[in-house]
């Protein structure tokens, strides 16, 4: 056991060691553009209640921390912006990086509505016990990559800043059948344009 939590500790230190050089890469002078689809680059931080959310089975437990960054929205039909980013647990439970495309459904002047669909890789188990997963729905993940997709309800506090509340959800139902624990983080995130 203290060698999986070891091994884990480490992912997640990997983990988190490349988001912050991700992110450290990527900075460039800000900018004094609105957190619009017109912007530049976006980052965000947040903390999340790990494995608590509407489709959650509360499994696995902790407060996470997520780093993210969001590129200049493409050029394509409804102006997806492409983001990575990663979700680190430090109880010893599933860590997630990630990377996809948000969709803005809905914008005001202060207030915005994306919609986030993506693929996820997890340090997670694969499998676990059969019994306990078809007595508890206690169960693996069944594969290392999985869909993920959620909600981002965001308010503007100033032009290069915003706060919101934030869903994600990850799980292959009805996409790849055998296990699938799936995993919901839910929490607030700050965000800015640089």
């Amino acid at each position: 056991m203290a060698i999986r939590s070891a091994f884990i500790g480490l992912g997640v230190f990997r983990l988190l060691s490349l988001g912050l050089t991700l992110v450290g890469c990527l900075q460039a002078p800000a900018q004094a553009k609105e957190l619009t689809r017109n912007g530049q680059w976006i980052w965000a931080v947040g903390a999340f209640a790990h494995d608590r959310g509407p489709t959650s089975d509360r499994h696995e437990n902790g407060v996470d921390l997520n780093l993210e960054v969001q590129f200049a929205p493409l050029s394509i039909i409804g102006s997806p912006r492409p983001h990575l980013g990663f979700t680190a647990n430090f109880e010893g439970d599933t860590s997630v990086a990630y990377g996809g495309l948000n969709f803005r459904f809905r914008e005001t002047p202060r207030w915005f509505l994306d919609g986030i669909l993506g693929i996820a890789v997890h340090d997670g188990p694969l499998h676990k016990d059969q019994i306990r997963c078809q007595l508890y729905s206690d169960c693996g993940y069944g594969t290392r990559f999985l869909p993920r997709f959620g909600l981002e309800l965001g308010y503007r506090v100033n032009s290069d800043a915003a706060v919101s509340l934030f869903y994600d959800h990850m799980s292959h139902k009805w996409i790849v059948a055998g296990e699938n624990e799936g995993l919901d983080h839910i929490g607030l995130r700050y965000m800015r344009t640089f």
